[in-house]
């Protein structure tokens, strides 16, 4: 009888069976789902529809639900706008084994920063 409390984690076994490229599309989409909830979660706070929303950014009612999808391939330039529209701070990281390289805007200041990390 095997014991139902030994299975394997359901992520390493998707690793086992998955090629390289669905690893990366899978991390990709980690990336869209965190955005779009962040977007989403902004909106449910300000008691917004999403036609509220699209009136602050400029949008169409059907380019916000695309955004909250998590399925919409978003551009550096969107994620810009949207940050400079809603007053966030938007950061990029790039980070390597020895390395981490951070794009921060904030308001009207770009500054790119090299971090050593180990």
């Amino acid at each position: 009888m095997n014991d139902l409390f030994k299975l394997p984690d359901a992520w390493e076994m998707i690793e086992r069976i998955s090629d390289t490229s669905a690893m990366e599309r899978a991390e990709l989409y980690d990336i869209y789902y965190n955005i779009s909830t962040k977007i989403f979660d902004y909106r449910i706070s300000k008691g917004w529809s999403q036609k509220e929303l699209a009136r602050v950014l400029g949008i169409s009612q059907a380019m916000v639900s695309k955004l909250e999808s998590g399925e919409y391939n978003y551009t550096v330039e969107q994620l810009w706008k949207i940050s400079k529209k809603l007053g966030w701070k938007l950061n990029i990281s790039f980070e390597g084994m020895d390395e981490e390289y951070k794009v921060c805007y904030e308001k009207d200041n770009i500054q790119i920063l090299d971090m050593a990390v180990g």
